[in-house]
């Protein structure tokens, strides 16, 4: 997430766009925004959604546990 901040206040606080940036450095950074995302939201509701089909007993056996 650093680098994408770092490289994103980079291009805007000069003010102006830098035609000099290449493609493959934009696509390096929309792999990383990929990578957060799939990281930070698409993984963790994947294991909650596998969480929430376990059964009711086992959750209720859990939530005692953890209580």
């Amino acid at each position: 997430m650093d680098a994408v901040r770092v490289v994103g206040n980079n291009a805007v606080h000069p003010g102006q766009i830098d035609f000099q940036d290449t493609p493959e450095a934009a696509l390096a950074l929309f792999d990383l925004v990929n990578l957060i995302v799939e990281t930070m939201i698409t993984q963790p509701r994947a294991v909650e959604e596998l969480y929430n089909r376990l059964p009711q007993g086992a959750l209720d056996a859990i939530d005692n546990r953890d209580s």
